[in-house]
């Protein structure tokens, strides 16, 4: 798993669970592991003082400092999430939780207490989300699933629209252009003019995970990860 802050700095989840951050030449900057809560099964890096890494199957979710030293664990079976598989910051430093139970996404204080109750969305998906993915960009929330699509939602939680995007991993949103791994190919969509257009990356190895910021892009492989510049 890779996952890149709006800084520059890579966040990448090694095979024996650590989580290192690299800067941006790659350097190692940190780093953190727990043994006790299992596998860390998603990352959000929105905040970079506020990493925040969840821990599906014991339903923790620790926050990290810039340096990540944990600054908090909470209990999601508190709130009973007990089957949640995505998390992302907000702006007003809040917490976008999806309730995979209930088929709704909730805002969340710090202590867990709703900001935003969320509604059930299968009455107006007729399916049930299983997202991949979740980032909030500009006020909206993006909630990646690979069968669905991309889901867009404003900053109360409400639904507004499906993206017919069918993206198997994480999804990066870069002002209007939303970004997609599938295969060796990097996808860019324009979320303003409807239209796509495709980057064909290195095929050296296998390509696992991707980061991108305005100007640098940063591709997981199997044995290392690589840092490219863009123009």
């Amino acid at each position: 798993m890779l996952q890149v802050d709006e800084l520059g700095n890579a966040y990448i989840v090694r095979a024996d669970n650590g989580l290192v951050k690299l800067n941006s030449n790659g350097d190692s900057l940190a780093n953190y592991v727990s043994v006790a809560n299992g596998e860390m099964t998603y990352l959000d890096v929105t905040n970079p003082l506020r990493v925040l890494a969840l821990y599906r199957s014991f339903a923790k979710l620790v926050v990290l400092d810039r340096m990540l030293a944990p600054k908090n664990e909470l209990n999601l079976r508190k709130v009973n999430l007990v089957n949640c598989n995505v998390v992302a910051s907000s702006a007003e430093g809040f917490l976008w939780v999806y309730d995979q139970f209930n088929a709704s996404l909730n805002k969340l204080d710090m202590d867990l207490n709703p900001v935003i109750q969320g509604y059930d969305l299968r009455p107006q998906l007729q399916e049930r989300p299983a997202p991949v993915s979740l980032v909030e960009r500009e006020r909206k929330v993006y909630m990646a699933d690979s069968v669905l699509g991309v889901l867009v939602f404003d900053q109360f939680g409400s639904y507004l629209n499906t993206l017919e995007i069918k993206a198997t991993g994480k999804v990066v949103v870069l002002g209007e252009q939303l970004f997609y791994l599938k295969g060796h190919v990097l996808e860019a969509y324009d979320m303003k003019s409807f239209s796509a257009k495709s980057l064909q990356l290195p095929q050296e190895a296998m390509v696992l995970d991707f980061g991108l910021t305005a100007d640098k892009l940063f591709l997981l492989y199997p044995d290392r990860v690589s840092i490219f510049r863009l123009q």
